[in-house]
């Protein structure tokens, strides 16, 4: 009787598995889209957690401003502002670096802003996080800005968090009425305060001197910043909206919901797309024409190139030891270019827009030519430095402004200022990095050497981190 019973089992058994089989061999699959565990990837680990933590326990009945009644931004009470460094991973992708400790610079920076009963917002840079390892060993402070260092080869991601009255988190309920509201990024007119500042040049001025005697030294450096020429003539938001493209690039990377993130390997996993597009359409959407542009998760690309008239800056004065002329054997003038490093304040401007007011750009002809690809949606959300970009196609977008603050940035130093076939304590890279923190070049560049760009496995280094 056992032996009946274990063979017909066996039998049930093989049946079941050949049913399944046969199902997948012959396509007859289906996915649940909204119950997918590919779709559910939880967003990763970083040092937001704990101020997330803390202010989800912040409940407050203080007067301030409610410029959003009637929408998602409806008692909106504090934002928590997260810049992560990371690198591409190609086609819009980034993933976060490595956090090591004890490097030369910050790889998660935090601002706090928070709403009042003025027109600007309060934004505190947490100090804690822009203070270095080896300034902390000397008892200083962090800078109030976010340091950052700019270049082809960096990313900086920006997560926004925020927060009504009650410490609860309102991404979600932003993020379900997304057809009505973008987060616009531009050079800011004014500081935090409202009140008109300077775009400020950090790298000050050089001089060339080919007669000095000195075997590493052509010249003095200047390191007192400078206004930069650019902007000179640039006071309005418009007008340094206009500009901001040639400083910075930001790329929308908002997902379906907050607590997902993105993929290191396909462009547009579990990116938010505009309707009538759904989860599904990941496979054929176009980035970032199908994209639903929020400004809740995105990076920015801080590669400086204002190909301006630069009279301050034409020759290097410090030699590179480590490449030495071909012809003398002596060592040899630093001669790539060297970009504008600015500090100055970043618009972060929320904007809202009537239902059916915020994709109405037309594709791009190019890709209509294209037979491979899909056209769901025939229009597309502007740029993050335009909102009125609609208009150059006749169209109305009607966008109002929910509320905006200014962050302080300063681009202190660029990657692209050193030659990693002969790294030398003398580019410009080690020579700013260094003047930034208390180092010598020599330092600075012993420093740097110990950074990792990827953890073991995204363990306590959050190796795992994509936009």
């Amino acid at each position: 009787m056992t032996k009946i019973f274990t063979l017909s089992a066996c039998l049930l058994a093989v049946g079941c598995l050949t049913t399944s089989c046969d199902d997948f061999v012959f396509g007859n699959v289906h996915v649940n889209y909204d119950d997918n565990p590919l779709e559910a990837k939880p967003i990763a680990r970083s040092g937001a957690d704990h101020y997330v933590d803390s202010l989800t326990k912040i409940k407050t009945n203080a007067a301030m401003a409610n410029p959003d009644p009637n929408g998602a931004f409806n008692n909106w009470s504090t934002c928590l502002a997260m810049f992560k460094e990371g690198h591409s991973h190609g086609d819009g992708k980034m993933h976060g670096n490595f956090v090591y400790r004890n490097a030369p610079w910050k790889q998660e920076e935090f601002a706090i802003i928070r709403n009042n009963t003025t027109q600007w917002p309060t934004v505190e840079v947490q100090r804690s996080s822009t203070v270095t390892y080896l300034e902390s060993v000397e008892g200083k402070q962090g800078p109030d800005y976010i340091r950052i260092i700019g270049g082809k080869l960096k990313r900086w991601g920006l997560c926004l968090y925020f927060f009504n009255k009650e410490g609860k988190l309102m991404n979600d309920d932003i993020l379900n009425h997304s057809d009505e509201y973008q987060i616009f990024f531009t050079v800011s007119d004014v500081d935090d305060k409202g009140n008109p500042y300077d775009v400020m040049d950090c790298r000050g001025k050089w001089t060339y001197d080919p007669k000095s005697k000195d075997p590493l030294k052509k010249g003095t450096v200047d390191p007192t910043p400078i206004k930069a020429p650019a902007f000179a003539n640039a006071t309005t938001w418009k007008q340094r909206a206009e500009l901001s493209s040639k400083l910075f690039e930001y790329t929308y990377r908002d997902t379906w919901t907050h607590g997902v993130m993105g993929d290191g390997a396909r462009e547009l996993f579990n990116q938010r797309l505009l309707p009538p597009l759904d989860k599904s359409a990941m496979d054929y959407a176009v980035a970032p024409y199908d994209q639903d542009r929020v400004g809740l998760k995105g990076h920015f690309n801080f590669d400086i190139d204002l190909g301006e008239t630069d009279t301050h800056h034409v020759q290097w004065p410090y030699l590179i030891a480590n490449r030495p002329d071909f012809v003398t054997g002596q060592p040899a003038q630093y001669t790539r270019p060297t970009y504008l490093l600015p500090k100055f304040y970043l618009s972060v401007r929320v904007m809202k827009c009537p239902k059916g007011k915020k994709a109405l750009i037309p594709r791009d002809e190019y890709l209509k030519r294209h037979s491979t690809y899909q056209f769901v949606s025939q229009r597309i959300c502007a740029d993050a430095t335009n909102p009125d970009e609609a208009k150059e196609y006749g169209q109305d977008s009607e966008w109002k402004e929910v509320l905006r603050f200014n962050i302080p940035i300063k681009i202190y130093c660029s990657s692209f200022d050193t030659d990693p076939t002969g790294v030398d304590p003398n580019d410009p890279l080690y020579y700013f990095m260094g003047r930034e923190i208390g180092l010598t070049p020599e330092e600075a560049l012993e420093a740097a050497q110990n950074v990792q760009t990827h953890g073991i496995g995204g363990g306590s280094g959050f190796g795992k981190w994509f936009l």
